[in-house]
Formats: structure tokens, sequence, C-alpha cells
């Protein structure tokens, strides 16, 4: 019985050396925590085309916008609020199919670009 008491004993003498990390929570990489407010700027330019048909991006509710006659460049910036996995969105119509266009979303230092050469296109920024 003697034995069985100091096996128990030395049991939670090794579990409580186990279960003991350093709660030292401190990291080199920044924590995303969401909901966060942020400020997305969209640009849209062109090498051959001065106005656009239409031009359509997520606005400060999540909801889209769109505008008609599109004079380029065209810039926008919104305040919102976003929860993880929501999204930024542009995109563009025009007459011309083979309009040369550039669509850009920035949020803080980052930015995301892409360019068609179509008569439309949309770009997309994840929030993760």
């Amino acid at each position: 019985m003697k034995n069985k008491f100091y096996k128990v004993i030395a049991f939670f003498f090794l579990l409580s050396f186990v279960s003991c990390n350093n709660d030292d929570d401190s990291s080199s990489t920044p924590v995303k925590t969401y909901p966060k407010a942020v400020q997305i700027t969209y640009k849209v330019t062109s090498a051959n085309s001065t106005t656009l048909q239409a031009i359509s991006y997520k606005n400060e509710t999540g909801g889209m916008t769109t505008l008609t006659n599109v004079s380029l460049p065209y810039s926008k910036t919104v305040s919102r609020t976003v929860s993880k996995n929501d999204d930024a969105s542009i995109g563009y119509s025009a007459t011309n199919t083979s309009s040369n266009v550039t669509l850009e979303i920035s949020v803080g230092t980052s930015k995301k670009s892409q360019n068609f050469v179509a008569g439309s296109g949309a770009l997309v920024y994840l929030f993760q």
C-alpha cells in the first residue's frame, strides 16, 4: 500500500513539472484582431481610356456603390469596420473591350493591384 502511495505522489510531482510552461505571450508578429476600423482606398487608372461606363466598389457599410460614366483617373477612400474574412472589392465595365485598366486597393501599408486589358474586370482584397 505504501508503494502505491509513493507512485501516486511521484505521478503528481512529475505532472506538476509537465504542466508548467512559460506564460510569456509576447511575440514578434502583431496580432490581427477583428473587428477593426480601416481606411480603404480604391484607385482606377487607364493607359488608353479617359472614362469608364461603370465602376462599382464596396462602400462604408459593406454594400456596393455603382457609379456611371466615370472620368479617369478615379480615386475614393472609405472608412469601414471590417471583420475577419470580410473583403473590399472594386470592379469596372467599359464600352471599349480593349481598355487597359489598372485597379488598386490600398489598406494601410498593404496594396493589391491588377491590370486588365478587357471590357470589364474586378479586384478583391480579403481581410485575414
